[in-house]
């Protein structure tokens, strides 16, 4: 898990790349001053040279961007949580509306670079109580969270952006069930995931060795999120990132027609939880 930091280091650098661009999709300064303040010479170059290599990232970014709010202000939650948020700037960037609290769980030593880095900066939280928790996805990260004052009896709105697809996929069911459990009725999760063909197109095999070289492999995937979600009572609609408004005039690749063997896709989910969850 370890390995996630330096993945969200990554994030960080393409976020701020996309605030950089004349015409951004969204300004996120945590992730502009992180670049600034850590690659100097990677924040000169972004200035004067607008790039669309992280233009994918861009529409995903914007996409949960707009489901979260969506969630807490014509939905009923009030709690978000955002699971390996690493230097996620969206607690400081967001138009919350008066009363959410926003959980943001990490590995500990990734919770502690953050404090660290926004207690040299002038950056606030002011539209929202930020909680930050220090703990494992793959240990009782859910005691940590509830601990921090998380309210399970409240619906919530979840984030796994960036993540699942670094875990096995006992780990990510593990996950998932948990959040399920944790979900009171009325609560929605947005979940970034891969399909399994990704990991047999030949196209996408130097990027998966590159992956695994940089200790950084991709470990899951999921071939039909719909029926992976309604199994554990979630409504899921499941959008790509070439079908968004936001990928018009920007370099995001097409995608055939679902059911087509061997494309690579990245599912872009967003679920609602209907009936109270589960006890467990």
């Amino acid at each position: 898990m370890s390995s996630l930091i330096e993945t969200a280091h990554w994030i960080a650098c393409a976020r701020a790349a996309e605030s950089l661009r004349p015409d951004r999709l969204f300004q996120d300064p945590l992730a502009v001053e992180f670049v600034r303040r850590t690659a100097p010479d990677l924040y000169a170059q972004l200035r004067s040279e607008p790039s669309s290599r992280y233009d994918v990232l861009a529409v995903r970014t914007t996409f949960f961007d707009e489901c979260l709010l969506r969630a807490v202000t014509t939905g009923p939650s009030r709690q978000v949580v955002v699971l390996a948020a690493g230097m996620d700037g969206r607690a400081f960037r967001l138009p919350w509306p008066p009363g959410v609290t926003l959980y943001e769980v990490d590995l500990p030593e990734a919770v502690g670079e953050k404090a660290a880095f926004l207690a040299g900066t002038s950056l606030t939280a002011d539209r929202c109580h930020r909680v930050a928790v220090g703990a494992d996805l793959n240990a009782d990260w859910s005691s940590a969270l509830v601990d921090a004052g998380f309210r399970r009896e409240l619906p919530t709105a979840w984030l796994a952006e960036g993540v699942l697809y670094y875990l096995t996929e006992p780990q990510v069911n593990a996950v998932v069930d948990r959040v399920t459990e944790l979900s009171a009725a009325g609560s929605a999760c947005f979940l970034e995931q891969v399909n399994t063909d990704l990991y047999r197109a030949p196209w996408m095999q130097e990027w998966l060795r590159q992956m695994r070289d940089e200790g950084r492999p991709w470990r899951s995937g999921v071939a039909d999120p719909e029926a992976w979600l309604a199994d554990r009572g979630w409504h899921a609609v499941v959008r790509e990132p070439c079908e968004l408004p936001e990928a018009a005039g920007r370099m995001v690749p097409r995608t055939p027609p679902r059911g087509t063997p061997g494309a690579a896709r990245t599912w872009l989910i967003s679920a609602d939880l209907a009936d109270p969850a589960p006890s467990g």
